[in-house]
């Protein structure tokens, strides 16, 4: 896995383990601390053991491609959950619609600043395809509201601290902005722990992504407008649903695309 530095990983890790212990396999989990290298070394290492199945969630969908590489030429099947690859032959893969996740923040951003307003964008690690794709569903449908203007987008790496970071200094050129989309609710809680400290929170409406707890409690609290929630315990059994399926050589879709749902204060 990408990381468990982040509440939503330790979710899918939890669903994920919880399903493989239900259907009698062992669940081997590890973590590449959201580096590409340890990555590589990680995958590296297990397909010299021969796994039944190899099982990735790309830090990059670039640089996993050498993995995948090595395990279809060692005839271990692999495939990939929450972020695509750019390439290598996969059995199938799991994960939310992200284009649409940010398709669905656009709108629910508009509707809460009546169609007018300046907003910032906060993207994720945008050397995976679930950064490139929120970003690129968000701006898509945000240009359907002319009256909406995007003064200033950049990367916090789904990070949280970096999210504060870069929020702070966007505030410092952007004072009088209406609203803030971010990529993740990792991100989302760094851009409210700044507009705190501008004094602003309450004030700048921000919509994140994934529905992790601190999230649906800020949404309670009146401090978050919405998140897109896409369960993660629930994408880690289906995880370990379609690896236990591989393991009785049963036929996996293609892909297998999972749905979020947006949170506000109504439905929280």
């Amino acid at each position: 896995m990408s990381t468990f530095n982040n509440p939503f990983f330790v979710s899918l890790k939890n669903g994920a383990e919880y399903e493989a212990k239900k259907l009698g396999y062992k669940l081997v989990v590890q973590n590449a601390n959201n580096d590409n290298q340890t990555e590589l070394n990680l995958a590296q290492t297990d397909i010299l053991k021969k796994p039944a199945v190899l099982i990735l969630d790309p830090v990059d969908s670039n640089a996993i491609v050498t993995a995948i590489d090595k395990a279809n030429q060692a005839g271990i099947p692999v495939f990939a959950f929450d972020r695509k690859p750019a390439g290598g032959k996969l059995v199938t893969f799991v994960g939310y619609d992200a284009i649409q996740a940010g398709k669905r923040a656009a709108d629910a951003l508009a509707k809460v600043l009546n169609n007018t307003g300046k907003v910032v964008e906060i993207q994720g690690i945008m050397g995976t395809n679930v950064a490139q794709d929120r970003s690129k569903g968000f701006e898509d449908e945000i240009a359907k509201y002319p009256n909406i203007q995007i003064v200033a987008k950049q990367p916090a790496n789904f990070d949280r601290s970096q999210a504060l970071n870069v929020m702070t200094n966007v505030l410092q050129a952007h004072p009088n902005i209406n609203g803030v989309y971010a990529a993740n609710d990792e991100m989302a809680m760094g851009v409210l722990a700044a507009l705190k400290a501008r004094g602003l929170e309450g004030k700048v409406a921000v919509i994140g992504n994934d529905g992790i707890k601190d999230a649906l409690d800020a949404i309670t609290a009146g401090t978050l407008a919405a998140t897109n929630a896409e369960s993660p315990f629930y994408e880690g059994v289906k995880v370990a649903d379609i690896a236990g399926r591989i393991l009785k050589k049963e036929t996996v879709p293609p892909a297998t695309t999972l749905e979020g749902q947006l949170v506000n204060r109504d439905n929280v």
